[in-house]
C-alpha cells in the first residue's frame, strides 16, 4: 500500500480516536455531574431523556417510526418508566395497563399496515429497553438508609458494565486470538471476554473498599462476596447486551443508531452493554443490600 495511503487513514484514524475521547470525556463529566447533584430528580430526567432517544433509535432502525402513533405512545412510555420509583404501585400498574390497551386501539385501527408481529415487537422494546434504564434512576433512590449507598449502586452498575467492556477491549487487543461472536461483534475475543471479566470484578471490589473506608467508615460494612458474585454475572451479561444490541443493528443493516455522540454513535450505542446488567443490579440490591449498616 502507498505511504500516502497509509498516513491518510493513520490521520483518519486518529481523529475518530480524538473525537471518540473528547466526547466520552465530555459526556462523563456532565453525567457525573448530575448523578452527584443532591437533586435526584434531576437525574430522573436526565435518564427519562435517555430512555426516550433509546427508544426511538431503535424503532427508528427497526423501521417502526413510520407508525407515527403506536411509536408516540411507546417513546411517551419509555419517557414516563424512569419516574415510576416515584409513584405509587397502583399507578405504575395504570400506566402499564393503559400502555398496553393504547397499543391493542392502535392495532386494531391500523391492522391492516401494523401487523401483530410489529406491535409485539414495538411493545416488548419500548418496554425492554426504557425498563431496563429506567433502573439508573431506580438504584439511585433505593436505599432508604443512607442516601450516598444510592450513588455506589448506579456506580457498581455502570463499573461493571464499562469495565467489562474497556477491559475485553485492552485484553483482546493484546491477546485476543478467539473470535467470540464474529457475525455479530468481529472484534470480541475469547480472551478480551475472560479479561473483561477479571478487570469488572477487580474494579468493582476496590470501588467497594473505597466506598467503605472513605464514605461510609465505621458505619457501615461493604459485602465483597455479594459484589464479587455480581460482578461475575454481570460483566457476562453486558457482553450479552452489546451483542443483543448488535443483532438488531446488523439485521436492519445500520451501523451505528445515531449520531448524537460524535465518534461513538447513538445513545443504544452507549449504553447497550447496560440492558441486562442494570436490572440484575437493581433485583440484586432489592433482596439483597450491598451496604450492611452496623
Amino acid at each position: 500500500m502507498p505511504d500516502g495511503i497509509v498516513d491518510s487513514a493513520e490521520c483518519k484514524g486518529s481523529e475518530i480516536m480524538k473525537t471518540r475521547v473528547i466526547t466520552g470525556v465530555v459526556s462523563a463529566v456532565l453525567f457525573l455531574a448530575v448523578l452527584l447533584s443532591p437533586w435526584t430528580a434531576l437525574l430522573t430526567a436526565l435518564v427519562s431523556v435517555i430512555c426516550g432517544v433509546a427508544v426511538y433509535e431503535v424503532l427508528n432502525v427497526c423501521g417502526l417510526m413510520k407508525y407515527r402513533a403506536p411509536a408516540t405512545a411507546a417513546i411517551l412510555f419509555s419517557v414516563i418508566a424512569p419516574w415510576f420509583s416515584r409513584m405509587n404501585g397502583g399507578f405504575v400498574f395504570l400506566s402499564c395497563l393503559i400502555y398496553v390497551l393504547a397499543l391493542a386501539v392502535l392495532w386494531f385501527l391500523q391492522r391492516q399496515t401494523f401487523s401483530v408481529a410489529k406491535t409485539i415487537t414495538l411493545c416488548f422494546t419500548s418496554a425492554f429497553v426504557s425498563l431496563s434504564l429506567s433502573c439508573i434512576s431506580y438504584l439511585r433512590t433505593a436505599s432508604r438508609v443512607r442516601d450516598s449507598d444510592g450513588l455506589f449502586y448506579v456506580f457498581l452498575a455502570l463499573l461493571i458494565a464499562w469495565m467489562a467492556d474497556t477491559g475485553a477491549y485492552f485484553v483482546g487487543t493484546f491477546f485476543g486470538k478467539h473470535k467470540l461472536c464474529p457475525r455479530l461483534s468481529p472484534k470480541k475475543t475469547v480472551e478480551g471476554l475472560i479479561g473483561g471479566i477479571a478487570i469488572s470484578i477487580l474494579i468493582c471490589l476496590l470501588a467497594g473498599l473505597i466506598y467503605e473506608s472513605a464514605v461510609v467508615s465505621g458505619e457501615a460494612r461493604v459485602a465483597y462476596g455479594e459484589i464479587f458474585v455480581l460482578a461475575l454475572i454481570g460483566a457476562p451479561l453486558s457482553v450479552v447486551g452489546d451483542l443483543f444490541a448488535s443483532l438488531i443493528k446488523r439485521r436492519h443493516g445500520v451501523k451505528d443508531y445515531g449520531k448524537i455522540f460524535p465518534g461513538h454513535g447513538g445513545v443504544m450505542d452507549r449504553f447497550d452493554s447496560l440492558l441486562f446488567v442494570l436490572p440484575v443490579v437493581y433485583w440484586v440490591v432489592s433482596g439483597f443490600p450491598l451496604v450492611y449498616h452496623l
